[in-house]
């Protein structure tokens, strides 16, 4: 945070100043008063103030008289010596005098600064606005444009172990891009049966995500999602706002809760996606939970998705099949990444019999059939 410095001669005035001052959350240690140009001359050669806030009328030393020109005088000393005092970012004018304000506005506004009827509150609300426009001024930071960025966001009942795993790997290959991963707390099979409990995860993304492409503006982003990092990951490019410019070069999603018939076309169009890859571990078994318990879910990560926005890769194993080796990343992931087109992989083999089961397992039949089956075996028991 700044310091404020404040020249003002009368107390009553140097009160209410400082009052607004600390309502707009400044530190009282970062506020310094003085009564005389040449104590706020003596203060300037050593100290760096974001703002001060300075009164017309002014002694010249502390224990002489109020000068009609002595706010002014030490505005044209910070003008005429600006390697001698170091030069605040604002300055305020304040006076109680009607006719000072007229006859020295100019002089304010010169430097493109301004002068107030401290007897109106017009002062006041300027003031609060160049307070807040100083505290945004500090806390911002440098922004690097242009740069990859490869973005990643886990699933639940983990900790995301894979997304070191995946920036080590990129690390090794291409030390160009930035790596962000975002994680949330652990979250359970049960909290995922409530969109409440989804929902939080997803704003809090969106959220997320939208502060990095104001960090990195003109950059391409690289997107890995897992298991329910893929529902989030979606959901929370569709809550974000239009006036976000993110672009996403590609979007990877891993063994994913989504539904198989989600389309992708809008998305694509927003973010100019340049390819979408759905990740699938052909006996994730896992994906049966949310494909059966949770309405606005899939298991499109065993499944695939359906129509051609989506390049669907299918790989042996279950939920964490990318974990079957350790040169998985390096293999079928890196490539995709820094390569235009990315290989297609179908290690299925089904047979007919297995084929058929998948179908009956997507078209949600298997609850109704046990509870059929299990109603007739209740009426057999019951005669």
């Amino acid at each position: 945070m700044g310091k404020y410095l404040i020249v003002e001669d009368n107390l009553d005035k140097f009160e209410e100043v400082k009052s607004e001052l600390l309502k707009g959350n400044v530190s009282n240690n970062h506020i310094k008063h003085v009564v005389s140009v040449n104590e706020a001359t003596t203060l300037l050669k050593s100290n760096i103030y974001s703002m001060v806030v300075l009164d017309l009328n002014l002694p010249m030393t502390k224990k002489g008289k109020p000068v009609e020109s002595g706010g002014i005088t030490l505005l044209s000393k910070l003008k005429g010596s600006p390697n001698k005092y170091n030069l605040p970012k604002q300055i305020i004018g304040l006076t109680s005098y009607e006719y000072l304000k007229k006859e020295q506005s100019s002089e304010f506004e010169s430097l493109c600064f301004s002068l107030y009827d401290f007897e109106l509150s017009d002062w006041k609300e300027a003031l609060q606005n160049k307070i807040a426009w100083d505290l945004s001024s500090n806390t911002s930071k440098p922004r690097m444009s242009g740069k990859d960025v490869i973005f990643s966001v886990h699933g639940i009942r983990t900790l995301g172990h894979w997304q070191n795993k995946l920036e080590s790997s990129v690390k090794s290959h291409n030390d160009e891009p930035l790596v962000e991963k975002y994680r949330y707390n652990y979250f359970s099979a049960i909290q995922l049966l409530f969109p409440r409990y989804r929902d939080i995860v997803v704003n809090d993304l969106s959220d997320k995500i939208e502060k990095l492409s104001e960090k990195y503006p003109d950059s391409k982003f690289v997107v890995f999602s897992h298991s329910f990092g893929t529902y989030a990951i979606v959901k929370a490019l569709e809550k974000l706002p239009v006036s976000c410019d993110l672009k996403v070069d590609k979007l990877f999603l891993v063994s994913s809760v989504m539904k198989s018939d989600y389309c992708f076309e809008k998305m694509i169009k927003r973010f100019s996606i340049n390819k979408i890859y759905n990740e699938c571990g052909y006996n994730d078994n896992v994906l049966l939970l949310s494909h059966y318990t949770c309405i606005d879910m899939g298991m499109a990560g065993r499944n695939g998705f359906i129509g051609t926005s989506v390049i669907n890769r299918f790989y042996k194993g279950g939920h964490d099949f990318f974990n079957r080796d350790e040169s998985f990343i390096d293999k079928y992931w890196l490539p995709a990444i820094f390569e235009s087109e990315g290989k297609q992989y179908d290690e299925r083999k089904f047979s007919s019999l297995r084929e058929n089961i998948e179908i009956l397992l997507y078209t949600r039949h298997i609850p109704v059939i046990l509870m059929v089956f299990l109603s007739i075996l209740t009426i057999y028991s019951l005669v």
